[in-house]
């Protein structure tokens, strides 16, 4: 399928296959910084068109094809809003088959990758809670233009790297998040049993 914008209205649901990529699937170039405001109009289109309403009338075999469209649109709509994913795809186009198992044997990310973790490892106060987190969110935003500019470079070499950089940081960010929200869970709980306790 080739890339090609569609503009609304104009989509032939006859396009979309299922080894097409997700930036086809959705007409949009490939490219990783992507119009976030035109992958939500064109997913909206697609839902529209794909909608059950439509294949009230339809017979069965219809019906299973648009709920089969449906389900690789929204595929490629998950994949295209999470960066890793999104950056993965696009190695995918290049033909690139990156193992995440890599980092351990690259020594300068999985230096990057210690030091992170134990920086996550030591946070106590808030403030250094807080601080992490702009710390990080600012070398995703880093990484994330390497590899933007190495996709327009075509840099074959750099991708994979950047690629592996980001994915072990976004998997960080989610490490972070999960433990903050356990110790506010926590925090709640024992404010509960204080309550409880003194009623």
């Amino acid at each position: 399928m080739p890339y090609k914008l569609h503009h609304p209205g104009t989509w032939n649901i006859q396009d979309i296959r299922p080894q097409a990529t997700p930036f086809a699937l959705l007409a949009l170039l490939p490219t990783y910084d992507i119009d976030t405001e035109l992958l939500e109009r064109h997913y909206l289109i697609m839902q529209k068109e794909l909608h059950p309403d439509r294949f009230v009338n339809k017979s069965p075999q219809e019906i299973e094809t648009a709920e089969m469209m449906s389900a690789w649109v929204n595929r490629a709509y998950t994949t295209l809003k999470d960066p890793v994913l999104r950056a993965k795809s696009l190695l995918k186009i290049k033909g690139c088959v990156v193992d995440e198992g890599k980092v351990l044997q690259d020594a300068v990310l999985l230096e990057e990758a210690l030091e992170w973790r134990q920086k996550l490892e030591d946070l106590e106060s808030t403030k250094q809670q807080e601080q992490f987190q702009v710390d990080l969110q600012k070398a995703i935003k880093s990484c994330e233009h390497d590899f933007s500019q190495a996709w327009d470079q075509q840099d074959q070499q750099t991708l994979q790297q950047t690629y592996l950089r980001l994915s072990y940081l976004m998997k960080t960010l989610k490490t972070y998040l999960h433990k903050i929200n356990s110790q506010v869970q926590q925090s709640l709980l024992k404010k509960l049993k204080s309550a409880s306790s003194n009623t």
